[in-house]
Order: C-alpha cells, then sequence, then structure tokens
C-alpha cells in the first residue's frame, strides 16, 4: 500500500472526521425525504475503502482488479475509490505551507532555530506525467510535451533542505515552460522572503521573478557558446543540493499512479496528486524529525 500499519492506523484517525464532514456535505446537496444516515450502507467499512484507496495509488491497477481483491463491483470499487480521493486530498493540502520565521529574540541557539524554522533554503522542480492523447485537436496540442516527446501533465513543487513539499501548483499542460508555469502558480508571492531559491536550467530569469530573493539557478548550455570549466564544476555541486527535490519526487513517483500513464480525466489529476502528498509528506516530516540534533 505505500505505507506501514502504524502510518496507516494515523491516517485512518485523521481522514476519519474529514470524510465524515464531506460526506454529510455530499448528503446535503440536494433536498431529502429521509434524514442523513437513511438508505443503503456501504459494503466495505471506512478502513477497507481507505485501504482499498491507497492500493489503488500504490499499483495504479483497474477497477476491476480492485473489485476482485475486494469482492465487491468494479463500480463500487471505483465510487469507493473516488469517494475518498478529495478527503486525502484535504489532508495533503494541510500539509503545505510555510513556516513563520521566529521574530528577533524567540530563538536561543541554531538547533532550536532549525527545529522551528527549517525553511531556509527552497527548491523548485516540475514533474511531467504522460496522459491519454485527447480527441480534441488544440487540448492535445497543448499536452504535447517537446521535452518528452509525448502527451505530458505537468506539475511544479517546491520543497526545504529537507526535502519537505511546501508548495504544490495546480498541473498545466505539458508544453508549458517551466518558468512561465512559476510565473502563473503564484508561488512567488507565497514564498517567505528570506528563503533562499534554487531551480534547474529550466528556471533560468527566476531571479527576475524574485528580486527580494537570494537565487540560484544551474548554468545553461547555448549554441556557439559551451559551458566553460567553472561553469560545469558550479553545476556539479548545484546538483548535489538539487538532489533534496528530486529525491522527493522520486518518493511520489514510488505511487505509480504518478508514474505510469494517467488514465483517468486529466481535470481530476491534482485531486490524485494531493492525494499522494498527504501520504509522502508525513513520512518525510517524521524522518527529518528523527534526524534532528536533540
Amino acid at each position: 500500500m505505500g505505507v506501514t500499519v502504524s502510518e496507516f492506523d494515523e491516517l485512518y484517525i485523521k481522514v476519519l472526521p474529514i470524510w465524515s464532514a464531506h460526506e454529510r456535505a455530499r448528503l446535503s446537496q440536494r433536498p431529502r425525504q429521509r434524514a442523513i444516515g437513511g438508505g443503503r450502507d456501504y459494503e466495505l467499512t471506512l478502513r477497507d475503502r481507505l485501504l482499498m484507496t491507497l492500493l489503488w495509488l500504490k499499483l495504479y491497477v483497474n477497477q476491476e482488479v480492485l473489485g476482485f481483491l475486494f469482492e465487491v463491483d468494479s463500480s463500487t470499487a471505483n465510487r469507493n475509490v473516488w469517494n475518498l480521493l478529495p478527503t486525502l486530498q484535504a489532508l495533503g493540502e494541510a500539509t503545505l505551507g510555510w513556516v513563520t520565521p521566529p521574530a528577533r529574540g524567540q530563538t536561543k541557539n541554531w538547533t532550536q532555530v532549525q527545529a522551528e524554522c527549517p525553511d531556509l533554503f527552497a527548491l523548485v522542480d516540475a514533474t511531467e506525467q504522460p496522459v491519454q492523447r485527447s480527441h480534441d485537436y488544440d487540448t492535445q496540442r497543448q499536452h504535447y510535451s517537446g521535452k518528452k516527446k509525448r502527451h505530458t501533465r505537468k506539475t511544479q513543487i517546491i520543497v526545504n533542505e529537507h526535502g519537505e513539499i511546501r508548495d504544490v501548483s495546480a498541473s498545466t499542460p505539458g508544453s508549458g515552460h517551466d518558468l512561465e508555469d512559476f510565473r502563473q502558480s503564484g508561488a512567488a508571492e507565497r514564498l517567505p522572503p528570506d528563503v533562499g531559491v534554487g531551480g534547474d536550467a529550466g528556471y533560468q530569469g527566476l531571479q527576475d521573478e524574485l528580486p527580494e530573493h537570494s537565487v540560484a539557478t544551474a548554468h545553461k548550455a547555448q549554441r556557439n557558446h559551451p559551458l566553460t570549466q567553472a561553469e560545469k564544476d558550479i553545476n556539479r555541486e548545484f546538483s548535489a543540493l538539487r538532489i533534496i527535490v528530486e529525491n522527493t519526487l522520486c518518493e511520489l513517483k514510488h505511487f505509480r499512479v504518478l508514474a505510469e500513464q494517467f488514465r483517468h480525466d486529466v481535470d481530476d489529476y491534482d485531486t490524485v496528486f494531493r492525494a499522494v502528498v498527504a501520504l509522502v509528506n508525513p513520512r518525510i516530516r517524521k524522518r527529518v524529525a528523527a534526524n534532528m540534533p536533540t
């Protein structure tokens, strides 16, 4: 499922109140003849439906396989998964956001600063995932990525120096440029002013979008202007820092729903992406806390 038994139990405790609120809101959308609670119950318990959803996120099997494993109809399996995904999306979004730095005089030593305000540096990167080719000409043209040579959906994430995901943009068609996607995402307004920012060569010009920040990007070779040895050395050192965001992307892609071709409507992609963030971010946060000096 991509989580341990203890992580699943903790997740279930977090899911229960949010799902209950979402379910009450769903059932209250239109006038009812009976009070909420009347009518047919779910065939599976909430724990089983959460387990089914995690299995789908981890292995990205089709609904017929899910129905077979949990002994329900494929349509029931489909409803169960998509009924729970908004709850996981809400949990994922709750893990995002930047830590407010302490005011002068509120901290006593460097260890306390690291524990209370870990966001000293931000790393931005974008990931592309293959999607099905749309039958609409304009839509499929927008999603064609010249870099990947296929139709993709692109999502930008920003992590701190420990790899914790602090910001996730709305996904965009794969034909867009990384820097333009950063402009449209509004991430510049959400970045704390004292946080340094780094990006790969696709974010050259990022300093113009963040004039109040310290910005570093990799050097990029151009036609008739190859990289100098000094620029290559700088890129090599910078890659050792950028591996942090690459490792976080790798953890996200351990869930095959974000690694294989996305078979569903691209309008549902952000819901799925943030549902996986709800599983990955707490794990990274625990690992960081365990390695923090006491």
